[in-house]
Order: structure tokens, then C-alpha cells, then sequence
């Protein structure tokens, strides 16, 4: 081969196919080893760039992937590309803000992104110059950052699936293999078994667990949580465990049911768009004992046929009654079809939502009282005041996966 063809050959553009860009193609350390006079012009180079940009030669002294590898995009790419990488890598991304911001600030500025593939090729040259033992710390170093954004990678894929089941696991609920008693490596058939003859839920978690390819998106989801969530997230999850076992199974069921449904609307707002337009409703629904049907002396399952008939066995009802402030309300929520039907609704969900407000309310559990050595009990601690959560609130506590990536980062 020609020398000709042979340079025009290395001077080929990387394929976006070949290479994946997260491993990083533009980010190499010589497999050379010199004496650090040998390399000095390189030397001088790297820092100058060191005085005019200490945040890229930081980075890169510390393992950290390029600025391509950062956003995900080949040289080349055009802005449009740049734009819709930087983006993305905002929602979700092992690398710290600043770092993307740099990364997409260089890489949408030619000039600066000449000089800074520049600098990729001088920090090769110098790490010719590095001792064995430094250039294996700074390619474990670069290894563990790159499969750490490829983890954040394929979570940014799953987690839409597991959004609603997330917020309520951060919340301190059991992951699926606790709610049906097995351990994480049990096999299929297992599943199926404990499955298949259960409650609606072990049916529903076995859609999930007994798909090889969504219980590996699940056993993913809590590899996730348990690697990048911190200490504090993974203590206050523990401690609200406690509050889930106060639940009463059938509620506890219908929290698990809605929060891996996908296809079901959103509990959360469904309820908030109702209350807020309807707050004179509060005091008749659970835990209240009295309801609209009480107030004007219906039974709710009564209520079936065609729309006449039902308005017309709720006026006969309503034409006897004295005429309160509540007995008017009750009228006129439950001859109004659509009213109704959201009132109904509200009544069978919101225990729900009571549910949810206590666990992820900050209220110490109640203190026993016990006697002193005079005879005298000791006071109850005091409770600290419960959180003002709202119930547009309840789908996003602790609902940004960000929130659960509070391990330390690189930065500049």
C-alpha cells in the first residue's frame, strides 16, 4: 500500500456505526512509553491549553470522556444534531450540568472545537510520558465514568415505563419480589406458580416478572436505584417502610396496581383538577361517614337505567328533604351526570391519596408513654408538623430520578 492511499485510509472519518460513540472513539492514551524530554513540545502545548482551559485538561486528566462522548455525537455533526443530544442529555446524564453545558458551549463553536480537538491529540502524546500504574488509574477511571453514563443511558429509556412505580418505591413500598414473597433469582416457573392463582396485583406483577424482557428493564430499574441513589435516599426510604405496613391490604393493592399501569390516567392530577374545583366536598368523603347518597337518603348501587331515570329517583328524593346547605349541595352534585361520576370516582380512589399524604408526610411516629421512677408519666414527644402535600403533590414526590443521583459527580 502507498503511503498516499495508507494516510488517506487513517484519515477517514470514524463511523457512527462501527463505533458506539459512548465508548468514547477520540478519547486515547498511547500505548508508548517515553521519557517525559522526548515529548516536551507536547508538554509545553498541554500547558498552554492548561492555562487558557483548565476545565478540559482537568476533565480529561481525570478520566472523564470527551466532550463528544458527553453529548453522544460524532465529528461532524451537524447543529441540529448537537441540539437535540444536548437536550436529551439534560433530562438524564451521569455527567454534572456544567459539563454538558461546556461540552454543547465547545462543540456548537468551531473555533473552539478545532482547538479542542487539538488538545485530544497533545493529551495523547503526553500520556506516552505516564507511568504504568497512572495510565491504568485514568483508564479505570474513564471506563467506570462511560458505563456509568451507559447505565444512566438505558435508564432514560425504562423509566417512563416505571415512573409511577418509582415515586411510590422512593416512597419506601416493597420492590415486586417482596410483594410476592421470592427472591430476586427465582426462575419463571416459580413466578408463575406464586403468580398466576393470586390477587389481581400478583397477576399484574407477573406481566412484568414473567416476561424475560421486562424483568430485565425491572431487575435494571433496582440495580439503578441501589447504585446511584444516595446514602439519605436509600435511609429515608427504609424508615418509611414502617408506614407502609399500617395500609390496609385492599389499598395498598390498588396504590401497587395503579402505579404500574401505564395506560391508566394519572390518579394524581385526575384527582387535583376535581378537588380543586370542588373543595366544599371535603367533608363528605372518606374517612367521613356521612356522603352526598347519605345526605339524601340513596343508595349509590340503586342508581342504574338510563340518565331520566336516575335524575328523576334523585329529585323524588330530594323533594322531601329540608332544604340545608348540604342537602342543596348534595342535590346538585348528584343530579348532574358528569359531577357525579367524578364524586363516585373521588369516593373509591381517595384512600389512595390518604394513603400516600401520610407515608410521605415527615410526622414522627407516636411516642408510648412511659412512667418515671416518681410514678409520673412522661409527656409524648411532640410531633413535628406534617408536610402540606397537596394531592397534585402525590405523582411527583420524589418523582425526578435526578433526585436519586445525589452521589457526587464530576465537575470541572
Amino acid at each position: 500500500m502507498s503511503k498516499k492511499k495508507h494516510k488517506q485510509k487513517e484519515e477517514q472519518p470514524v463511523s457512527r456505526l462501527e463505533i458506539p460513540i459512548q465508548d468514547d472513539p477520540y478519547w486515547k492514551v498511547s500505548p508508548l512509553f517515553l521519557d517525559s524530554h522526548r515529548v516536551g513540545r507536547f508538554m509545553a502545548k498541554f500547558e498552554k491549553f492548561d492555562d487558557e482551559h483548565p476545565e478540559w485538561t482537568q476533565m480529561l486528566l481525570e478520566g472523564i470522556p470527551t466532550y463528544y462522548c458527553v453529548l453522544g455525537v460524532p465529528r461532524g455533526a451537524s447543529e441540529e444534531e448537537i441540539e437535540e443530544a444536548y437536550a436529551k442529555k439534560l433530562r438524564l446524564s451521569h455527567f454534572s450540568r456544567d459539563i454538558i453545558e461546556e461540552a454543547y458551549e465547545v462543540l456548537t463553536d468551531e473555533s473552539l472545537q478545532n482547538e479542542y480537538d487539538e488538545l485530544l491529540f497533545v493529551f495523547e502524546q503526553i500520556t506516552k510520558c505516564m507511568s504504568k500504574s497512572d495510565k491504568k488509574e485514568l483508564i479505570e477511571n474513564h471506563t467506570e465514568n462511560i458505563q456509568n453514563e451507559k447505565d444512566f443511558e438505558r435508564m432514560r429509556d425504562i423509566q417512563p415505563q416505571y415512573a409511577q412505580f418509582l415515586n411510590i418505591h422512593l416512597l419506601g413500598a416493597p420492590d415486586l419480589y417482596e410483594i410476592i414473597g421470592l427472591d430476586p433469582k427465582s426462575s419463571f416457573e416459580d413466578i408463575k406458580k406464586r403468580c398466576e392463582t393470586g390477587s389481581e396485583l400478583f397477576k399484574k406483577i407477573y406481566t412484568i416478572l414473567g416476561d424475560p424482557r421486562k424483568r430485565e428493564d425491572y431487575d435494571f430499574l433496582m440495580y439503578f436505584v441501589g447504585k446511584f441513589g444516595s446514602k439519605e435516599n436509600q435511609e429515608d426510604r427504609i424508615r418509611r417502610t414502617k408506614k407502609w405496613e399500617k395500609i390496609d391490604r385492599g389499598t395498598f393493592e390498588k396504590i401497587m396496581i395503579y402505579s404500574l399501569d401505564r395506560s391508566a390516567e394519572k390518579p394524581g392530577e385526575r384527582l387535583n383538577n376535581i378537588m380543586s374545583a370542588n373543595q366544599d366536598w371535603k367533608l363528605y368523603l372518606p374517612p367521613e361517614k356521612e356522603t352526598f347518597f347519605s345526605i339524601l337518603g340513596i343508595d349509590k348501587n340503586s342508581l342504574s337505567g338510563d340518565k331520566k331515570e336516575i335524575e328523576k329517583i334523585i329529585r323524588e328524593k330530594y323533594r322531601y328533604l329540608e332544604k340545608t346547605p348540604k342537602v342543596n349541595l348534595a342535590y346538585s352534585v348528584l343530579k348532574n351526570e358528569s359531577q357525579r361520576a367524578d364524586y363516585i370516582w373521588v369516593s373509591e380512589n381517595i384512600d389512595i391519596f390518604n394513603a400516600i399524604k401520610q407515608i410521605s408526610s415527615e410526622e414522627e411516629e407516636n411516642v408510648p408513654m412511659k412512667n418515671n421512677k416518681k410514678g409520673k408519666k412522661k409527656k409524648a414527644a411532640k410531633k413535628k408538623p406534617p408536610s402540606q402535600v397537596t394531592f397534585g403533590d402525590i405523582e411527583r414526590i420524589i418523582g425526578n430520578i435526578l433526585k436519586m443521583t445525589a452521589k457526587e459527580k464530576p465537575s470541572k
